[in-house]
């Protein structure tokens, strides 16, 4: 091992071109990491190489472009179990970093593994085959070889105790708030809604919560009106399509005719900010976060948050949002008539936003992971 610049291999595998969550974790610790010299060398192994392409000509940083390993799970599975091996001993590396949960089982250096979130094994409803199946065959001999677990929460840390007690050596380097927010602040307001409207921005899958979600805002439609409230707000959900949407599109279908329902797809960051910047609300009650993004974005835009009350969420939110148990329907919509009803409790929820969202640094996270890194080499 090259003790004075050891060789540091970053599985970034995850990475796609709409990166979201784990994708996007993946990214922002890569720019932190690179943002200052470490005294070490790092390789990124990547589906596309054009998605690190910020890194060419970095000193001490290559992409390592793995095209093999583009598709679905099988195919990430095989390359990471036959191929990665070999790629680390070609390029010499003195320590391997998995960020997608799985680490090589043949593999002749030490690793590092990131567990993003346990959804997989505490929701499995909520986490599609064969994703589900591999993970359940594969994480449990990860950490079992593993030189250091890497989670993103102390949330996350305690779901890794407590389904594999065997892990000794639990790290939690907690994300940072997402850099794009603090890029750029010029309103670009186009086509301002003349309606109020809560907001949701996540992909439309089972561990959003979002059947809950459209059932307790339909049920707030036939509410009477409270306080000052002209109208209710309607409903903006923005995020890709996910799977196993069938009765979550039954009940948006009529909430979508009424106009009371807006979907979008993916949107580009002068829109998103936008959406923030008008909302009434983010509504993020998932059932399960290994952090959670959006509570950090609507925060740094002064939005006030509805979120989770149990794991990452609250911790990530804090006293700075209203949280609610995600399974109740009628705590969700009680609190969107609350918040949509009282002016002094949405300003009092905006007004900690900002500094909670500057709380989360990613150049801590960038540290933090370096000094496990380090502690790793070292022994």
């Amino acid at each position: 091992m090259n003790r004075k610049n050891p060789h540091i291999v970053l599985d970034a595998l995850l990475v796609n071109q709409h990166p979201t969550g784990v994708g996007r974790s993946i990214l922002e610790l890569t720019r932190a990491l690179a943002s200052e010299d470490r005294s070490m060398k790092f390789t990124v192994l990547a589906t596309d190489g054009d998605l690190f392409s910020w890194l060419d000509g970095k000193p001490g940083w290559d992409v390592v472009e793995c095209s093999g390993a583009k598709g679905g799970t099988l195919r990430k599975a095989l390359f990471t179990q036959l191929k990665i091996p070999k790629l680390c001993l070609s390029l010499k590396a003195d320590l391997f970093h998995s960020l997608q949960f799985v680490a090589p089982m043949k593999l002749s250096l030490p690793n590092v593994v990131t567990v993003h979130d346990l959804a997989w094994l505490r929701f499995p409803h909520t986490v599609e085959e064969p994703r589900r199946t591999y993970y359940r065959l594969m994480v449990p001999r990860t950490l079992k070889r593993a030189a250091a677990v890497v989670t993103n929460s102390a949330a996350t840390a305690a779901d890794v105790q407590q389904y594999y007690p065997h892990c000794q050596n639990i790290k939690v380097t907690p994300f940072g708030t997402p850099s794009w927010v603090w890029e750029g602040d010029t309103p670009n307001l186009a086509d301002p809604r003349k309606r109020p409207f809560f907001l949701f921005v996540g992909t439309l899958e089972p561990r959003k919560n979002l059947e809950r979600i459209v059932e307790a805002f339909s049920r707030l439609q036939d509410r009477p009106l409270e306080g000052t409230t002209d109208c209710w707000p309607s409903l903006v959900l923005v995020g890709g399509k996910g799977w196993k949407d069938s009765n979550l599109r039954l009940l948006m279908d009529p909430l979508v005719a009424s106009g009371d329902l807006e979907v979008l797809d993916y949107c580009d960051i002068g829109k998103l900010r936008d959406l923030y910047r008008e909302a009434q609300a983010l509504l993020f009650p998932s059932l399960h976060e290994g952090f959670g993004f959006p509570i950090l974005e609507a925060m740094a835009f002064e939005l006030p948050v509805i979120t989770s009350g149990q794991g990452a969420m609250a911790e990530v939110a804090g006293q700075d949002a209203l949280l609610v148990d995600p399974l109740s329907i009628d705590e969700l919509c009680d609190a969107m008539s609350k918040l949509a009803s009282s002016e002094k409790l949405r300003s009092l929820l905006s007004f900690g936003g900002p500094a909670r969202a500057r709380h989360w640094s990613w150049d801590k996270t960038a540290a933090e992971t370096v000094a496990v890194y380090t502690d790793v080499l070292n022994k």
